[in-house]
């Protein structure tokens, strides 16, 4: 098998979309506005208008490095050529630690909404979650192994009968039954909860930095990665929006239910046979970000080999695909050693999903701290590089 050292630009604006909204969208949607309904009371619908401002600040930069940086494995490039050694060292191990903790929860995360759909009893829970975790670890690790263009497109395909299809069928299914009277009072318990909640939904935009580390791959990237992130936080925050102001509208706030399948079942506002149907969809979706997340992380560890921090043949792109296989294999093992040995100690105290979350939990701090040096990033560039601010198509 003959190794070369280039990828190729095969990301169109849409597949460039479908990734952020994919790799951006996870489970939490269907758990955070029902369990937090009683908390926030019927304005829980506001909580994701406030949380997306920081998101947009964050898209807003990733727009701008981008667009004047359109390398594969962004992330660390761009911290490690702008804020130094410290920078990049630092990067290149939170990349591993947000690897581990992002392939082990969404592939235990899959298991378990799978095992809901089929009956799966709950001493067996754990165990079926992570088998179906490896499973489709092992599925998603070899469909990124396809051309860059091909990939991308299952992606769209993913995110559109996943994400959106499971979305749009439950805002639907949900208007007979809405009733505005459920939004009298707006706030029973102040606005206090509200901005409180807002900012633990900020975690339900976080992502949109790895469209940095596929940078390298998408078409016109000086046009086209602004665009796509314009398109998505548009999108995210509408129908974000829309699925938690249906969730109040139908179940009263101080009448709670922990998630939003719970809410399907006891309103009856889909057969049981269709609720089955929405777990599975549930469950593409997360896959929806399994995908991504391996193409966006890949290209990471490709260009941390290529700077001598790992071995040199994780740097090697096939010749025919055009992916970085070695890195994807790394990438395979990381998340397998995560999920054989966190959801099966964390899982008997705290069970399988509530384990998933705590790993989720870990990525989004992760995420949150690898902003900083991008943010710094983002100030420098303009003086370090002005060649490349100038290439920019988008500039602060």
């Amino acid at each position: 098998m003959t190794e070369e050292k280039e990828l190729k630009r095969g990301l169109n604006l849409p597949m460039a979309i479908f990734i952020i909204v994919g790799m951006v969208i996870g489970a939490s949607i269907w758990i955070n506005p029902a369990e937090k309904l009683s908390e926030t009371g019927p304005a829980i619908f506001l909580c994701y208008i406030i949380a997306v401002i920081p998101a947009i600040f964050v898209a807003y930069n990733s727009a701008y490095l981008g667009s004047a940086f359109p390398i594969a494995g962004g992330s660390y490039v761009i911290t490690s050529r702008l804020t130094g050694a410290f920078g990049g060292f630092m990067t290149v191990w939170l990349i591993i630690l947000a690897v581990g903790c992002t392939l082990s929860y969404l592939g235990a995360s899959f298991g378990f909404f799978i095992g809901q759909a089929i009956g799966i009893p709950a001493d067996g829970m754990v165990w079926f979650s992570v088998l179906i975790g490896l499973i489709v670890l092992i599925v998603f690790y070899f469909l990124n192994w396809i051309r860059i263009e091909l990939s991308g497109l299952i992606e769209l395909i993913i995110t559109i009968f996943g994400d959106i299809l499971v979305m749009v069928i439950f805002i639907i299914a949900a208007i007979p039954a809405f009733d505005p009277g459920n939004f009298v009072p707006l706030f029973p318990e102040g606005f206090s909860p509200v901005l409180f909640t807002a900012l633990t939904f900020y975690f339900s935009y976080v992502g949109f930095t790895l469209i940095l580390d596929v940078a390298g791959e998408v078409k016109n990237p000086q046009k086209n990665i602004p665009r796509a992130l314009f398109i998505s936080i548009i999108f995210l925050v509408v129908i974000y929006t829309i699925q938690s102001l249906m969730v109040a509208g139908v179940q009263p706030y101080n009448n709670p239910v922990g998630t939003v399948v719970e809410l399907i079942l006891s309103g009856g506002l889909l057969p049981q046979g269709v609720v089955i149907f929405i777990s599975i969809l549930i469950a593409v979706a997360i896959a929806s970000t399994i995908h991504p997340s391996y193409m966006a992380f890949s290209r990471d560890i490709m260009m941390i080999a290529r700077e001598d921090l790992f071995p040199k043949k994780l740097g090697d792109v096939n010749a025919k695909q055009k992916t970085p296989i070695p890195a994807l294999t790394l990438l395979l093992v990381v998340g397998i050693i995560f999920l054989f040995t966190f959801i099966p100690i964390l899982a008997p105290s705290y069970g399988v999903y509530t384990s998933a979350v705590l790993l989720s939990a870990i990525v989004g701090v992760v995420v949150l701290i690898l902003q900083i040096p991008l943010s710094i990033a983002a100030i420098i560039l303009p003086k370090k590089f002005p060649e490349w601010h100038e290439k920019s198509k988008f500039k602060p």
